[in-house]
């Protein structure tokens, strides 16, 4: 079974400009989108990454795909609107790590083609240069490095703890960490 959100129009923040989409130059950063999550009442600790997908206008589908598909964001068939479509199948952990990386997509690639496709491939390092950083942007949207570093020593370092609290897996945790330089608690 599917599930389909209603979109809502983008409440940008106000440096972008209020055409229906949003030019070449108006990347949105990780900052500029907690900025407007928190703007909007969204809650981002842990992110509420599908409420935040409301307040950019993305329509989201729940749907069984192939286990090597975790997600993808796609134009809608009105050609202006977008869609992140998630594997149903898949962990809910896994499944708001794939929504951050399509959210990632829409932030800085939706200029550049008009659908993404996540394979799990492209998290195991045999990534193109956009999946990876869709991969880092998901990573620092979900798990933001003060917040992460107060996390990792509120938990004493327990890599189990940390994604309990963040709502993803202990290897997010793990990569999270190292990309930060983070060394002990067996986050080498």
């Amino acid at each position: 079974m599917a599930f389909i959100r209603k979109s809502t129009k983008p409440k940008l923040p106000d440096s972008f400009s209020q055409g229906e989409d949003l030019s070449v130059d108006e990347r949105l950063t990780v900052t500029q989108l907690l900025d407007l999550a928190k703007r909007n009442g969204v809650e981002t600790s842990p992110l509420d990454v599908k409420a935040l997908l409301l307040v950019l206008g993305i329509g989201l589908i729940s749907i069984p795909m192939r286990d090597e598909i975790s997600g993808m964001l796609t134009r809608a068939d009105n050609g202006k609107d977008w869609v992140v479509k998630v594997n149903a199948l898949h962990h809910p952990n896994r499944q708001r790590f794939t929504i951050a990386h399509e959210i990632a997509h829409f932030s800085r690639h939706r200029f550049q083609q008009a659908e993404f496709e996540d394979l799990n491939f492209f998290r195991n390092g045999e990534s193109n240069p956009m999946e990876a950083e869709a991969n880092r942007f998901a990573s620092e949207l979900l798990m933001p490095e003060s917040i992460f570093r107060d996390k990792v020593r509120v938990f004493s370092g327990s890599i189990e703890e940390v994604a309990l609290y963040f709502r993803v897996s202990t290897l997010a945790v793990r990569v999270r960490a190292k990309n930060l330089g983070m060394k002990g608690h067996g986050l080498e």
